[in-house]
C-alpha cells in the first residue's frame, strides 16, 4: 500500500479512525516514541495544517530527542511544537514546572459545604457536575471590557453581576413565581417553561432569575450546553440536597424524557423548581411529554418603549452606539425598535438602526467566500440544534484557514464557542437565522452544498449508540434530516437532491430512510412506502413502524382497491408499536401511533369497510386510553370520538 491507500483502507474499516483523523486536525495531542514517517501517522496528520488547530486549546507536541531538519519542517507544516528531549525528560519537566496534575474530581466538583444532608459518592458527584454547573456569585466584568453579550452571545454570570441586562416585567413576574415556589414547604417539583421566538431574551431571563436566587440561598444548578442528563445519577444527587433547588435548563424539549425519568426517581427534602427556556415551536413537545406533571407555561411579552431606552443607554455606556442622534434622542430611536425582539433591536442599534435585512445583506457582501461557507454551516447547525456543532466537524465540513479569526470576531460573520468551549455557534443567532432564510430564498444551490457538507462531516460521529445516548451530534443529524421541518422548508425543490447526495454516508440509518419516505410521499406514495419498509428492515422500532403505518394510511386514502388488506397491515404495525410501549420500561407513549390508527380507521369506515369485533374492541380500548393519557390533545380525541360514534351507528 501507498501511504494514501493505507489510510483510506484503514479509515474505511473503522469510523473511529475517521473521527481520529478529524480530531488530529484540530485537537491538542502529544506524539512520542514514533517517527513522523510512519504510514498511518503520516496519513492522519495530512489533514492537520499550521492553521487547522483551534485557538482555544493548548499546543500539540512532537517529543523527539534527535530531530533532523526534515522533522523540523514537518512540525512547522502541521503546527506541532517540537520538544527536543526524551519523553521521560519532558514529563519530568512538566511535573517540575506545573506540579502534580489535578484529579478529575478536583477539576469537576465544586465546594458544596452545607448543601448535602448526606454527601453522595465521589463517582456520583463527578458524573453529576460533568453535566451541571453550580451557580455562584461572580466577579464583575473587568473595567472597560465590552461584553460579547451585546453582540448576541449568551449572557455570562459576570455580565449579570455587572447588570448588563435590561430588567423586564416578564423576568420580575416569573422570578417572583419561582421564588414563591422554592420558599414553600412542599418537597415537590414544579416546571416553569418559558417559550418564545428566537432572540426574545428568554435565556437571559432564566439566567437572571437563577443568578438572583443563588444569591438568596437557593442551590441553583445550570445544565451545561450539550450535556446529556443521567436521570438516575441526577436523582440521587438532588435527593441528597437539603436546600431549595433550581435547575436551569436552556432547551428542556431536548431533555424532556430524561427529566421525566429524573422526576419519577427523585426523593426531595425541599422544593425543586425546573426553569426552562425553549423556542415556541417546542412547547407542544414539552406538553406532550411532561404536561401531566406540575407545569406552568409562560411567554415573553413585547417590550415597552422604556425597556428599549434602557437598552440604548447600556449600549451608550459601553461606547457601542454609532449614531449621535440616538445618544441625544434615545426615546425617538427606542420607538423605532418597538415590537422587535431584543436580539434584533440590539443588532439594529449597533448598526445605526438600519433594517435587519439591510444589515444581513451588507455583512454577507463584506465577508470572504470561505467565511461565508463556514458561517453558513454553523448557522444551519444552530437552526437544527441550538447547542451548535463541534469544532472538528465544522472544520471538516469546510476547510477554512480563517476559521480561528472568525472565532475571534475578526470578520463580518463572527462565530463563537458555546459555554463548553467545544461547540461552535454564530455569535449572533438572529443574524444567522435571517441569513439562512435569505440563502433559502435566493441561493438554494449554495445552501444545498452546505447541507451536504454538514451531513457528510457528521456521519462518522453518529451511530446506533450515539442515537440511543442522544448525543449532540445525533440530535443535530436527526433534525438536519427532518423532511417536513428543515429540508423541504429550506431547500425547496433541492431537498430530494440533498437526500440523494447524503445516501452513501447515511444509508445505514433508519431515520434517513424514514425522512426520505416522508419527502417522497407527495410525488410517489408507493416508492415512499418502500423507503419506509426499508427503514423498518434496518431497525424495528416504534418510529419507523409509525412512519410506515402513516404512509399506508395515505395510500388508503388514495385507493379503493385492497382497502381491507392495507388497513389490516396498518393495524398489525400499530399493534406492534403499542406492545413495545407497554413492555419497554423506559418508553413513554406518544400520540403519533394512536393518531395514525384513528385516521386509518376513519378512512376505512368512510369507504364502507368493516371492522371485525376483535379489532373493534381493541380500538375502543385505545380510545379510552387516549382520553386519559392524552386528554389535552383535542384533535386526537375528536378523531377518536368520530370512530366511537360510527361504531355505535353501525
Amino acid at each position: 500500500f501507498s501511504t494514501a491507500e493505507y489510510g483510506r483502507a484503514t479509515r474505511g474499516m473503522s469510523a473511529w479512525m475517521h473521527v481520529l483523523s478529524e480530531l488530529m486536525a484540530s485537537e491538542p495531542f502529544i506524539i512520542a516514541g514514533t517517527s513522523l514517517n510512519e504510514s498511518d501517522l503520516e496519513y492522519y496528520l495530512a489533514g492537520r495544517t499550521s492553521t487547522s488547530a483551534r485557538a482555544n486549546r493548548g499546543p500539540s507536541f512532537l517529543v523527539e530527542p534527535y530531530p533532523d531538519k526534515i522533522t523540523e519542517l514537518v512540525c512547522k507544516e502541521h503546527g506541532l511544537t517540537l520538544v527536543k528531549a526524551k519523553l521521560s525528560e519532558f514529563l519530568a519537566w512538566l511535573s517540575t514546572e506545573l506540579g502534580a496534575s489535578p484529579t478529575v474530581s478536583q477539576l469537576t466538583v465544586p465546594s458544596m459545604e452545607g448543601i448535602f444532608a448526606t454527601r453522595p459518592s465521589a463517582e456520583d458527584q463527578v458524573n453529576f457536575f460533568s453535566s451541571f454547573e453550580l451557580v455562584r456569585p461572580s466577579a464583575p466584568n473587568a473595567e472597560g471590557e465590552v461584553s460579547p453579550f451585546y453582540f448576541g452571545k449568551t449572557i455570562r454570570w459576570s455580565d449579570l453581576e455587572s447588570s448588563m441586562d435590561v430588567p423586564t416585567d416578564d423576568e420580575m413576574a416569573l422570578g417572583a413565581r419561582v421564588k414563591n415556589w422554592t420558599s414553600g414547604d412542599d418537597a415537590k417539583v414544579m416546571i416553569f417553561s418559558l417559550s418564545s421566538e428566537p432572540g426574545s431574551g428568554k435565556t437571559t431571563i432564566i439566567r437572571r432569575i437563577g443568578y438572583d436566587l443563588a444569591g438568596g440561598g437557593a442551590v441553583v444548578l445550570n445544565l451545561n450546553s450539550n450535556s446529556v442528563i443521567d436521570p438516575e445519577n441526577a436523582a440521587r444527587v438532588l435527593s441528597a440536597i437539603n436546600r431549595p433547588i433550581v435547575l436551569l435548563i436552556d432547551g428542556l424539549a431536548d431533555h424532556s424524557p430524561s427529566m421525566r425519568s429524573l422526576i419519577s426517581h427523585v426523593n426531595l427534602k425541599r422544593p425543586l423548581a425546573i426553569l426552562s427556556a425553549d423556542r415556541d415551536y417546542r412547547k407542544d413537545h414539552i406538553d406532550r411529554v411532561l404536561g401531566d406533571l406540575n407545569i406552568e407555561y409562560f411567554g415573553v411579552n413585547d417590550w415597552p418603549v422604556e425597556s428599549y431606552e434602557g437598552l440604548i443607554e447600556k449600549l451608550r455606556r459601553a461606547g457601542l452606539l454609532g449614531d449621535s442622534d440616538a445618544i441625544r434622542y434615545p426615546k425617538k430611536f427606542a420607538s423605532a425598535l418597538l415590537r422587535d425582539p431584543v436580539a434584533i433591536a440590539s443588532c439594529r442599534a449597533l448598526n445605526n438602526f438600519k433594517p435587519l435585512e439591510t444589515i444581513v445583506r451588507s455583512i454577507w457582501s463584506d465577508a470572504r467566500e470561505s467565511d461565508r461557507r463556514s458561517y453558513a454551516v454553523a448557522a444551519l447547525a444552530e437552526h437544527c440544534y441550538p447547542g451548535g456543532v463541534s469544532y472538528p466537524i465544522i472544520e471538516k465540513a469546510y476547510r477554512n484557514a480563517g476559521l480561528n479569526n472568525q472565532l475571534k470576531y475578526d470578520c463580518p460573520l463572527p462565530l463563537t464557542y458555546a459555554d463548553d468551549g467545544d461547540y461552535v455557534l454564530p455569535l449572533n443567532p438572529v443574524i444567522a437565522d435571517r441569513l439562512l432564510h435569505m440563502l433559502a430564498r435566493e441561493k438554494q444551490a449554495l445552501l444545498l452544498e452546505i447541507f451536504s457538507m454538514l451531513a457528510v462531516a457528521l456521519s462518522p460521529h453518529v451511530n446506533r449508540r450515539a442515537t440511543i445516548s442522544r448525543t449532540p451530534e445525533a440530535k443535530l443529524a436527526a433534525r438536519l434530516f427532518s423532511a417536513e421541518q428543515v429540508a423541504r422548508p429550506l431547500l425547496g425543490t433541492f431537498a430530494g437532491t440533498f437526500f440523494s447526495q447524503a445516501r452513501e454516508a447515511w444509508q445505514w440509518n433508519s431515520r434517513y430512510w424514514e425522512q426520505r419516505a416522508l419527502l417522497t410521499q407527495a410525488e410517489n406514495i408507493d416508492l415512499a412506502i418502500q423507503y419506509a419498509r426499508h427503514a423498518v428492515a434496518i431497525e424495528e422500532h416504534p418510529f419507523p413502524w409509525t412512519t410506515l403505518a402513516s404512509l399506508l394510511s395515505k395510500k388508503l386514502e388514495q385507493t379503493s382497491v385492497g382497502v381491507d388488506a392495507i388497513y389490516g397491515e396498518i393495524y398489525e404495525i400499530l399493534n406492534q408499536v403499542v406492545r413495545h410501549e407497554t413492555t419497554t420500561k423506559a418508553w413513554r407513549p406518544t400520540p403519533h401511533p394512536y393518531a395514525t390508527l384513528f385516521h386509518a380507521t376513519n378512512i376505512l369506515i368512510s369507504k364502507g369497510g368493516k371492522i371485525p369485533p376483535k379489532k373493534r374492541d381493541w380500538i375502543l380500548q385505545k380510545i379510552e386510553f387516549c382520553s386519559k393519557v392524552f386528554s389535552r390533545d383535542k384533535m386526537l380525541n375528536e378523531a377518536a370520538e368520530r370512530i366511537r360514534a360510527s361504531i355505535k351507528v353501525a
